[in-house]
């Protein structure tokens, strides 16, 4: 039974891969991402800076345990979300993770 869900949600863990001295820092950012209708996906123009910060917007519906540099808990909140929208490796991070994880199809199928 495939049951329908009107405005469907999913949580998934996000690598993060920033560059640093010698190398690169994997964090993790536990984000929520609204799935959209393929037609809305389709809307955007995801080869301009604009237009991917509006799918951006568009597919992320929260991010979960975030805490600044030293530590300390930090809220969710728009103003947040568009620093981070801000950062490259979060933005390709975010953007592949979502149209990886609807397009995914079973091994089998």
């Amino acid at each position: 039974m495939f049951k329908f869900v009107e405005t469907p949600t999913f949580t998934h863990d996000v690598r993060i891969m920033t560059p640093i001295d010698d190398g690169y820092s994997e964090d993790v950012l536990r984000t929520t991402f609204y799935y959209l209708p393929s037609d809305e996906v389709a809307k955007f123009d995801l080869t301009t800076t604009e237009g991917t910060t509006d799918f951006l917007k568009a597919v992320v519906a929260g991010m979960h345990d975030l805490v600044a540099e030293n530590g300390a808990p930090l809220n969710y909140t728009e103003e947040l979300r568009d620093k981070l929208f801000r950062r490259t490796d979060v933005r390709k991070a975010l953007g592949n993770h979502y149209l990886t994880a609807i397009a995914k199809v079973p091994e089998g199928n």
